[in-house]
């Protein structure tokens, strides 16, 4: 259910998010807030040890925790105990494993849904990733995320609507940085990628897009760009429709779009007809436009 103001929960509830600590060590410190299907968690404690499912609790969501700590172990059941840093955590398909913290720590993590962040990478990293060296725009998201644990302020409809909004896009956003940086190593192709990429996300919706402007606007020849997206198996149309795709997506399962005809959806999202929305929905989602609104109300 969703909850309009931040509130402190107990290790029952924390459990219930797929967070349990083992022992008999004091309890944990934690916070809560849900917008739609966005959970934004915060807990805190010393010495102790935890067991993390956001698998079993949360299958559809990736997780983006932030994690300070002085000391840090963790280990899949079955193996050994692995020092690890803190720093941000990305794991697309959820965290499964034990935890082992020596003195003061503290994590902030947000599930978002999957579905939602899917699109702005070409493909999600299977394992979770720890990124020690921090950037701004994950340190942004984290102090985004903190505001809004850290305040009793109850929130109102369309801010609750614009919080899950933001978090989606943000949490897009790192995905974008991180894995564009790791796939392109920071070189100047990957840059110029990352740049399109960035252009055809805030520009999707605009039907007049196509791969001609976003070359004219990243300062680079069509021919060039076309080039770029190639080495990594993608094409500028491609990402154009697979972008176009995640706004669609996004309209049809909000129900405050429920006034908008398939047409006029396909309009918003930038596409020149129903027909070329149904195909990217199937190429991206596998799903029509008429399943994702009947799926969202059922």
């Amino acid at each position: 259910m969703t909850r309009s103001s931040a509130q402190v929960i107990d290790d029952r509830a924390l459990a219930a998010h797929g967070v349990r600590r083992i022992g008999d060590r004091p309890g944990l410190r934690s916070r809560e807030r849900t917008s739609g299907e966005i959970i934004l968690l915060s807990t805190n404690g010393g010495t102790s040890e935890l067991h993390v499912d956001t698998v079993s609790a949360y299958p559809d969501h990736t997780v983006f925790a932030f994690v300070q700590a002085h000391a840090l172990w963790s280990r899949l059941d079955g193996e050994p105990w692995v020092e690890t840093a803190g720093g941000l955590v990305v794991a697309a398909q959820g965290i499964t494993r034990r935890l082992r913290w020596a003195g003061a720590w503290r994590f902030v993590a947000a599930l978002v849904p999957r579905s939602a962040v899917a699109s702005f990478v070409p493909s999600l990293p299977p394992d979770a990733t720890v990124y020690t060296e921090r950037r701004l725009l994950d340190t942004s998201m984290q102090q985004f995320i903190d505001c809004l644990l850290d305040t009793d302020d109850k929130a109102s409809a369309i801010e609750q609507y614009a919080i899950e909004q933001l978090v989606m896009e943000m949490s897009g956003a790192v995905l974008l940085d991180r894995i564009g940086g790791v796939s392109g190593q920071g070189s100047p192709h990957a840059v110029l990628r990352e740049r399109a990429i960035a252009v055809i996300a805030q520009q999707c919706g605009d039907p007049a897009l196509n791969p001609a402007q976003v070359a004219h606007e990243v300062q680079s020849s069509l021919r060039q760009l076309q080039l770029v997206f190639s080495e990594s198996g993608n094409s500028v149309a491609a990402e154009i429709r697979r972008q176009r795709a995640r706004l669609a997506h996004s309209l049809l399962v909000d129900s405050r779009y429920d006034v908008l005809s398939i047409d006029q959806i396909a309009q918003r999202a930038g596409f020149h007809s129903p027909m070329s929305m149904r195909r990217a929905l199937d190429e991206a989602y596998q799903a029509t436009p008429r399943a994702l609104r009947a799926t969202r109300r059922a």
